[in-house]
């Protein structure tokens, strides 16, 4: 068997779990017999599968720091080092009260999974894409949170001076040349690439955070591993001070935070 096709395997047994609700025990002794609607989702699992379309929008499903989040082709597919800039705020001791912004807050996984997790914190979520707040929408309905609130904002323009504690953010940052774009090409464009060698989303968000955040207010951003020295400066320059840096579970610099001096 090829790769690709132990690849499929792997995910057609997932599909068969998850979407039509197979048990591990059918499936290994084939003793379930499929409907004919069945048959022909599978063929169109195994169709789209062959074009490359990632697992998470087949099954409009993506796991998220110990959740679940619906996914489509209108946001990005989560990934696990972004569950670092949820850690990292989910470990202050954060007083009630306190508002958080998450922006371009796409599926609404990372601003979600700080709202969940405290509740008497006030969690912001703005996009300027009106079908990434709709994806956002649905997993805030579905997780029943009543501190999570959704603004259709280009980046910080619709936010108050002053009025927000800790901004965290995955913007885009890979540049229009990257390589590594044609493995992303399902994925919406607008949320990965940023001109300025991947910085000019990161430049903006931090000038505008010079007017948003409260005094000693911090900003958190996801970033490539090989901008954090430009991030510094960046943020050095815009007035910003106890820069800290965390690694990913690759070892690489993805996350850099700092407080407004």
């Amino acid at each position: 068997m090829l790769p690709n096709e132990i690849d499929i395997s792997k995910d057609l047994i997932f599909f068969l779990k998850d979407k039509l609700g197979i048990s591990n025990t059918s499936i290994f002794l084939d003793e379930y017999e499929l409907s004919t609607k069945e048959q022909n989702l599978i063929k169109e699992f195994i169709q789209l599968k062959e074009k490359g379309l990632p697992l998470d929008y087949i099954l409009q499903n993506s796991s998220f720091y110990k959740d679940d989040f619906y996914v489509d082709q209108r946001v990005l597919i989560p990934r696990p080092e972004t569950e670092l800039l949820v850690d990292y705020i989910n470990g202050l001791n954060l007083k009630p009260g306190m508002k958080i912004l998450d922006a371009g807050t796409g599926s609404g996984c990372v601003g979600i999974s700080i709202a969940k997790y405290n509740p008497s914190v006030i969690v912001y979520g703005t996009d300027l894409c009106l079908d990434a707040l709709e994806v956002a929408k649905i997993n805030k309905k579905n997780k029943l949170l009543n501190n999570f609130y959704l603004i259709n904002s280009d980046w910080l323009d619709c936010i108050q001076d002053r009025t927000i504690n800790i901004l965290v953010s995955n913007p885009p940052y890979i540049a229009p040349s990257d390589p590594h774009l044609e493995s992303l090409k399902y994925e919406p464009i607008k949320a990965l690439v940023s001109d300025d060698n991947g910085l000019k989303d990161l430049k903006i968000i931090t000038k505008q955070a010079k007017k948003i955040l409260t005094h000693d207010g911090v900003l958190i951003f996801e970033h490539s591993f090989d901008q954090s020295i430009n991030l510094e400066n960046i943020l050095i320059d815009s007035g910003f001070k106890d820069i800290f840096l965390m690694k990913d579970h690759q070892s690489k610099p993805r996350i850099t935070g700092a407080r407004l001096a």
